[in-house]
């Protein structure tokens, strides 16, 4: 990547700290353009709630100094994808170990499940599963994003949701057991055609037939708005089965305000429904400017007084 790329006074020094010398943004922000720009400081406050997704920001930096670069923006947590991908450098380990030496906290991540819903990959789903938990283990991480969940051909939705509740039911005593949790991620058909879980139903049916503490929902509003919409009152109906928020504006998947959702009055009522985790930012800084889209997000959560409540 063009080293002389740097964006933002604040930012340049922060990479300067961690020592990382790879750009963030996809070109230089003139003088005149950095005036609405939060400071560093102020940056580091209001993003507290919130974890960095490093597989959509910072694209294409090398994956571990994504995490510096998240920390430069003002982060102090993130959230991954797969973490056993040596190729692209990344394994627990690594990740881990970055994630210590800059003070970063790892929120979760999605281990690439098997289509479990498929009676053939049962054993390779149960197989996935130890790997899924040791990773989680290093990483520090309780819980785990789970998808599995593409159409199978010869099989009916209704057997495919079958199949897929009862494989839960078999493994929830064993992650109840090692205090994880796997959250079920329903995409929307726009983005992930080719899936049998969209939006709110039936993921609740499914995690409140499977009723344990260890199977619960991903509940992502960028895929909520676009197969269900009404994210506050639909919020409100499946707040139970609810571990893990992500977020992203509508339809374009970049940073809020960028698109139709009204995220103040979303991340307020998230907050006095009672959720206390952090809430991941999984989308695509608007334009490849992550300085703008962190600055973006922390004065969402300023004009709201959004707090961290961990």
């Amino acid at each position: 990547m063009d080293r002389r790329k740097f964006i933002g006074s604040s930012l340049v020094a922060g990479l300067a700290t961690t020592g990382l010398t790879s750009c963030v943004s996809n070109s230089s922000i003139k003088t005149d353009q950095k005036s609405d720009i939060l400071s560093l400081s102020e940056r580091q406050k209001w993003l507290a709630p919130f974890a960095c997704n490093i597989e959509q920001w910072f694209r294409p930096m090398p994956f571990l100094d994504r995490i510096n670069a998240a920390k430069a923006l003002g982060f102090s947590a993130v959230e991954i994808w797969n973490p056993n991908q040596a190729k692209k450098g990344k394994t627990p380990e690594s990740i881990a170990k970055r994630a210590k030496e800059q003070g970063i906290t790892i929120t979760t991540y999605s281990p690439s499940a098997p289509n479990f819903a498929d009676p053939k990959n049962e054993q390779a789903f149960m197989q996935w599963l130890d790997g899924a938990i040791a990773a989680g283990k290093t990483l520090n991480i309780p819980n785990f994003n789970l998808t599995g969940h593409k159409l199978i051909e010869g099989l009916s939705e209704a057997q495919m949701l079958e199949n897929y509740t009862r494989v839960l039911k078999k493994v929830a005593p064993r992650l109840e057991a090692v205090n994880m949790v796997a959250t079920i991620e329903p995409y929307n058909p726009f983005n992930h055609p080719g899936h049998f879980i969209y939006g709110n139903e039936p993921a609740l049916s499914i995690c409140r037939e499977v009723n344990s503490p260890s199977v619960k929902i991903n509940w992502d509003f960028f895929h909520m708005q676009r197969t269900n919409g009404n994210l506050i009152t639909n919020l409100e109906n499946g707040f139970d089965q609810v571990a893990y928020i992500q977020f992203a504006d509508s339809p374009s998947r970049n940073q809020p305000g960028t698109g139709e959702v009204a995220y103040g009055k979303v991340f307020t009522r998230l907050r006095e429904l009672g959720y206390t985790g952090y809430i991941g930012a999984e989308f695509f800084p608007e334009n490849k400017d992550s300085l703008r889209a962190a600055s973006d997000l922390a004065r969402l959560a300023k004009s709201i007084n959004l707090q961290p409540s961990f």
